[in-house]
């Protein structure tokens, strides 16, 4: 065992997997997370068999399957008409990958691994310490916090996400940047969505420098929607900026009827809009005895709906190889050399699928991209 404690900076999904990878393996954490109050916001996301592979390593695959919605069927539909393409079966995903897809809404998750974490160590979390620095020497990271607070520990993990204030103080770069995307997100009740919708459970509409795709959370008591494009300039910060109907339906005019009222059915203060940021890869995601994962270390677009699952592998893969290891310098090396391509690919892929997303003269691989979703992070040799 490399160490017997970690400092995690960072209480969102990938910090709450690590915490409770951690815990599994008998390794003591302290989780620091810069909100007053420790909650996921957000709406759906999509736990396809590569994260669920690590969901069971953490002992919590069946808890959120309880909570998440397995729908039967993804749709691929004509964007102006509504007319269905093509289909692909969940039980297809099954029989290749060995476990479904699942759609979860975020905060759903994100309580199954807090009370996780919690279970195991009631004091292992802490809110309200927002990161500010860090010190390290060849024995120890003392990490700062903006309420004065620090604490020292054998290892440092940077699981902040997108906007990294660890990637930033350890690795510097330019901050993340906005990459022409504008997405509106929803999350409305199933009652109040339009029949064929409700029928459909799950769709994706591909057009012309836009897409809309929506899905059930919860068995079908609330439905997500999501319409990503591009736009030429975007000023606001933040991903929870409330939006209009009016504004989702100006920029979709021209979708489908059904799809148009399912916009018009969004309660007034449940719209919002969101600009996407991204980094340049880093081809290094360690240094001394700190380490960054999930968006911190790779921000993923959400073309592939591999943000969470990606979050899950990492954390995964890096306990284990704190298991298997007998100093930090060995683990750290054993986590870059697994992780580090496979991260820096997925968000990659996640661009090229946007694009495609958006053109429907392009094809589009899903998540049958080769070597994407047959990945477990709970057996992935480490060497």
């Amino acid at each position: 065992m490399a160490v017997d404690r970690v400092v995690v900076v960072g209480g969102g999904i990938g910090g709450l997997s690590l915490a409770l990878a951690l815990q599994r393996r008998d390794i003591a954490v302290t989780m620091y997370e810069r909100a007053s109050e420790l909650r996921e916001i957000g709406a759906g996301i999509v736990m396809q068999p590569n994260g669920r592979n690590g969901l069971i390593d953490l002992g919590v695959n069946d808890a959120v399957a309880a909570v998440s919605s397995c729908p039967e069927v993804l749709h691929f539909c004509d964007y102006a008409t509504g007319e269905i393409i093509a289909d692909l079966p969940n039980a297809r995903v099954e029989e290749n990958f060995g476990l479904p897809s699942l759609s979860v809404h975020r905060g759903d998750l994100h309580s199954v691994l807090l009370a996780a974490v919690r279970g195991n160590d009631p004091a292992a979390v802490r809110a309200a310490h927002e990161f500010v620095a860090l010190d390290q020497d060849a024995d120890s990271v003392t990490v700062r916090f903006a309420n004065g607070a620090t604490d020292t520990a054998p290892l440092v993990i940077g699981a902040d996400g997108n906007g990294s204030a660890v990637r930033s103080f350890v690795f510097g770069g330019p901050p993340a940047r906005f990459n022409g995307q504008v997405a509106f997100r929803a999350v409305l009740p199933g009652e109040a969505a339009p029949a064929i919708t409700c029928e459909r459970e799950l769709a994706m509409h591909r057009g012309p420098g836009r897409y809309l795709l929506y899905y059930s959370l919860r068995g079908g008591e609330l439905m997500n929607l999501i319409g990503c494009g591009h736009t030429d300039t975007w000023e606001e910060e933040g991903w929870s900026i409330p939006a209009t109907a009016q504004q989702f339906l100006d920029a979709y005019d021209d979708f489908a009827p059904h799809l148009l009222d399912l916009i018009r059915a969004v309660p007034d203060d449940a719209l919002f809009k969101w600009g996407l940021y991204d980094r340049e890869p880093l081809e290094v995601w360690t240094s001394g005895r700190v380490a960054i994962l999930g968006d911190a270390a790779h921000p993923m677009t959400p073309f592939l709906g591999q943000g969470a699952s990606m979050a899950v592998e990492d954390a995964v893969v890096l306990a284990r190889s704190l298991e298997a290891s007998s100093t930090v310098g060995e683990a750290l090396d054993i986590y870059q050399n697994v992780r580090c391509e496979r991260g820096n690919n997925v968000a990659l892929w996640s661009v090229e699928e946007g694009r495609a997303l958006q053109n429907p003269d392009l094809p589009t691989q899903g998540p049958f991209r080769p070597g994407l979703l047959d990945y477990n992070p709970a057996t992935v040799p480490l060497n």
